[in-house]
């Protein structure tokens, strides 16, 4: 309350206009649209630039993905094949969750509100297929009033069963959206999702935290356990099973496969609470038995090293017959031991991630969430 109180005085003040933003763009980035993006849920994307020196530029808010007091997800997703990116918003009052498309211009899309989303909750990532998009509304709740309790606004209710809604990727109206129970089932992040059987089965692959009751103070006492979830199109119904027994999240993927058929993923090994202490690579291939670990690699870092989500980075991306994998995994390595920052080259396809190349830094690199690769020849291309 204290902080809200000075933050209020602030814009009384004339010191803070909530109009010209109210986030700080430091979860994730993108690039769609011939733009590059700097993204946190909380504002609108900050679109950026880099100078023929290799300096950022900060180019400003972009206010044509909404209305001043909107914001937008940290994680749009953006074909490949299309040059579409599929986002959303979610707000603490009605209506809780706005579905939208940016085209391969970058132009903003026709909203879908969604007034069947009932209450509040964390919804940070989602997953699109060829045909459909699909929402968590977890157990993860947003509820202001906690505040004047003196608690955190966003709190796990153990009494609401968690859900999924799907709506098909080009809707017009939210009566197209609909929902099913997946109790305990609570992710933050998907990796990627597709569809079988002829479109009648949606597959996709996320970690789901288990304890979730601590995820908002005690990350140590979760575990992010990497499921393959199957819905049926026709019946409703849900199946799921485990595919690895590590703890792993920010898992990536080839980005050429968004929305497609995957069959390898590298994910974070998480160790000390939210660090990343190395990156695993799993065969979803291997997910459709009943059992069994599908991890066909990994990789530590090392003691007191930890790194940041992993980066897949194609050998050759304009190669239509380029296998999935062929290519290299990329990261930042931090030892704290010797203070020392690196970045790291790895080779995606050799069965213990070969560390292929190791560039050495000036200076500290902090840990971060989310990134990207970006080529030279489409930063040409920004506008």
């Amino acid at each position: 309350m204290a902080r809200y109180t000075v933050a209020i005085g602030r814009v009384l003040s004339g010191q803070y206009d909530f109009r010209r933003g109210t986030g700080n763009a430091n979860t994730s980035v993108a690039h769609f649209g011939a733009k590059l993006f700097a993204l946190c849920e909380s504002d609108l994307p900050y679109a950026f630039n880099q100078t023929p020196g290799g300096d950022i530029i900060t180019l400003g808010r972009h206010e044509p993905y909404g209305a001043p007091l909107e914001s937008m997800t940290a994680h749009p997703k953006v074909d490949y094949e299309t040059g579409e990116a599929f986002a959303f918003r979610h707000n603490i009052q009605r209506p809780y969750l706005t579905y939208f498309r940016i085209n391969p211009d970058g132009i903003k899309q026709p909203e879908v509100k969604i007034f069947s989303k009932k209450q509040a909750s964390l919804v940070h990532d989602f997953a699109i297929t060829k045909n459909y998009a699909i929402f968590p509304d977890s157990q993860i709740v947003i509820r202001p009033a906690e505040i004047i309790k003196g608690n955190q606004p966003a709190l796990v209710d153990p009494t609401k069963v968690a859900k999924l809604g799907i709506i098909p990727r080009y809707a017009e109206d939210e009566k197209e959206m609909w929902w099913v129970e997946v109790p305990g089932l609570n992710f933050v992040h998907a990796v990627n999702a597709w569809e079988e059987d002829g479109g009648d089965t949606i597959v996709m692959v996320a970690p789901n935290v288990l304890a979730v009751e601590h995820v908002m103070e005690r990350l140590d006492m979760t575990h992010s356990l990497m499921e393959r979830i199957e819905i049926n199109v026709k019946t409703k119904m849900v199946t799921r099973r485990p595919m690895a027994a590590r703890c792993l999240d920010f898992a990536v993927i080839n980005p050429a496969y968004v929305g497609k058929k995957t069959r390898y993923m590298y994910a974070a090994i998480l160790s000390a609470g939210p660090k990343m202490a190395g990156v695993a690579k799993l065969d979803l291939s291997l997910s459709t038995v009943e059992s069994g670990d599908c991890t066909v690699a990994s990789r530590l870092y090392g003691s007191g090293c930890y790194g940041g989500e992993p980066c897949f980075v194609s050998r050759e991306p304009d190669n239509p017959t380029a296998e999935e994998d062929d290519g290299y995994i990329v990261n930042y390595i931090f030892n704290e031991n010797t203070q020392e920052s690196k970045f790291i080259v790895m080779d995606a396809k050799s069965p213990n991630l070969e560390i292929v190349a190791i560039v050495k830094l000036p200076q500290r690199v902090p840990y971060g969430f989310h990134g990207m690769f970006v080529r030279e020849c489409d930063l040409q291309k920004l506008q």
